[in-house]
Parts: C-alpha cells; structure tokens; sequence
C-alpha cells in the first residue's frame, strides 16, 4: 500500500485558488458519488492539503476547499437519512 506521501507525489498539484467553476464541478461530481466514495474524496484531499502545509497555501486551501465541498454534501446526505 502506498504511503500518503507518495501518493501526493503521484498528484500534480492545481496551483490556484478554487473558482466558482471548481464548487460547482465539484458538487455536480460529488451527487452521483456514494457515502463511501465521499467519504474516501474527502479523506484523500485532506491528507494532501496536509502535506502542502507550510509548503503553498494556495495548493492546500485548494484541496481543503474540495474536501470540505465533498464534506458538505455528505452531510446534506447523512440529514436526508433522518
């Protein structure tokens, strides 16, 4: 099993702050994802904005705004099973 680092590696890094675009691709992707696949995105674009800490902020705020898009929506699933 790969280290996250050397997934990061793998990654090539979008160097610029998310636009308006990105939320919206990345909501339309995340509706057809299921709860295990959000959960995975999510886990996965923390762990690389943890790794661009202290190194770019603008590819970790990047990939904290994915993951906190792809949290967002799993949510809104999680408060439709109620």
């Amino acid at each position: 099993m790969d280290s996250v680092q050397t997934k990061a590696m793998t990654y090539r890094p979008i160097r610029r702050h998310a636009t308006v675009e990105d939320f919206q691709q990345w909501e339309n992707k995340a509706a057809s994802m299921s709860v295990a696949e959000l959960l995975y995105a999510a886990k996965e674009c923390r762990e690389v904005a943890a790794l661009w800490r202290g190194v770019d902020g603008v590819v970790e705020g990047f990939y904290d705004d994915q993951a906190s898009t792809y949290g967002t929506v799993l949510r809104r699933h999680k408060l439709a099973r109620v």
